[in-house]
């Protein structure tokens, strides 16, 4: 009587699988949970780091489960290949993140304006300066061609298009004071919360803006706030092009003269001294009259109401003597 063994059916295979499912949606809900701000910051970091450790497992086991199929034979291969799937799904992020750790400097603070950074609401120093100046020598101010209030408008719809959320403002006044606000910037996948703060400055040419992005949490950002910065610019351009049309660019150097030209260049400059008398009266213009007009042929002054004249009778009483 033969005896048949049944098939070999690998519970690395099924581990794999249940590794997989349980990764995502720890994924899914400590980023969702954090968006709410149910959890801290170190707290979801921690179930994150939960969720990447699930979707290693899960990567681990399907490849054992597939090599020892390999070797005996079996069920198992879908179960495998499906948690393998899942936890390199899950392992997507820190792989996007090594990749942007070694591309991008350590830095954590980018500022536009890195002598005079403009101020963050929690009065966080700027270090970053020699850093920045090597990594980013692309992030600098820049001076546009117009009022300082209308480059408020402009970048504040821009902030509003990046789903910014505004904390505080410094609304235009007139049209050459500075003007400032105060923003928080929310990643897409995660919800990591980055400080921004924008400056404009009155400028000989228009207005000068200096922005500057700041991550809340740990020492690298990974390349956020250079590319949030960036892409500001880029959006700020579109909105100023759609309203004002192409503007000339303003070279770094370029000032205006601290003089108006005079309207003839062979006409002599006036010196400081008092404006000149009017002179003669002009001729008159009647054919026949004389040519001058002498005081007694001028109009009578219009006399003045009773109530007016009342008051001026009484100024001159009270007068002084001349002496």
């Amino acid at each position: 009587m033969r005896k048949i063994l049944p098939p070999f059916r690998s519970r690395l295979a099924a581990a794999s699988l249940q590794f997989g499912r349980l990764a995502l949606p720890v994924l899914v809900i400590s980023a969702l949970v954090h968006r709410a701000d149910i959890v801290t910051t170190p707290q979801f970091l921690v179930l994150l780091t939960l969720g990447l450790l699930l979707g290693a497992l899960a990567c681990g086991s399907a490849l054992a489960a597939g090599l020892v199929l390999w070797q005996r034979g079996g069920h198992g291969w879908a179960k495998a290949v499906r948690g393998f799937v899942y936890g390199l799904i899950a392992l997507s992020p820190a792989f996007v993140a090594l990749y942007a750790f070694a591309i991008y400097p350590r830095l954590a603070d980018i500022s536009t304006d890195t002598a005079n950074p403009p101020q963050l609401a929690s009065g966080r120093p700027f270090t970053n300066g020699e850093s920045q100046a090597e990594a980013y020598p692309d992030l600098v101010s820049r001076r546009f061609r117009i009022p300082p209030a209308d480059l408020h408008q402009a970048a504040l719809q821009v902030a509003m298009r990046s789903r910014w959320t505004v904390t505080a403002e410094l609304p235009p006044g007139m049209p050459d004071e500075p003007t400032r606000f105060q923003a928080v910037a929310t990643s897409l996948v995660f919800a990591f919360r980055d400080d921004i703060a924008l400056r404009i400055l009155p400028d000989p040419v228009g207005a000068k803006l200096d922005i500057r992005s700041a991550s809340r949490f740990g020492a690298h950002d990974l390349g956020a706030n250079a590319n949030r910065i960036r892409s500001f610019f880029e959006d700020l351009d579109a909105v100023l092009v759609a309203a004002y049309g192409t503007l000339e660019p303003v070279e770094e150097d370029e000032e205006l003269p601290g003089d108006l030209p005079l309207l003839d260049p062979n006409a002599p400059q006036r010196e400081n001294s008092p404006p000149p008398l009017p002179g003669a009266k002009p001729e008159s213009q009647e054919p026949g009259g004389a040519d001058t007009v002498t005081s007694e042929e001028t109009a009578p002054l219009e006399q003045l109401p009773d109530d007016l004249s009342e008051i001026y009778e009484e100024d001159r009483r009270d007068a002084p003597p001349a002496r």
